[in-house]
């Protein structure tokens, strides 16, 4: 999970993105507090595709954690 801020972005977008797939990280988050947003990339076949963007009107799955679910107004206040 990588909240970006705008000193980082280049580096969660891009370098961490490719260190943590390198590293087979199953799942990789990019919180952007300013536009209240979640990127979701999930592991498969050893690269990242996109699961979904959301906002804080939605309600997430944890897909390394089975059942657990994350309303995002309450990350997003």
């Amino acid at each position: 999970m990588e909240v970006l801020s705008p000193t980082s972005v280049k580096l969660d977008r891009w370098k961490k993105y490719q260190l943590y797939e390198k590293a087979e990280v199953k799942e990789y988050w990019l919180i952007d507090p300013v536009n209240e947003s979640l990127e979701i990339y999930l592991l498969i076949d050893k690269h990242y595709k996109m699961q979904g963007v959301y906002t804080k009107d939605d309600t997430i799955s944890v897909h390394t954690l089975t059942g657990m679910q994350i309303d995002l107004n309450n990350i997003f206040i």
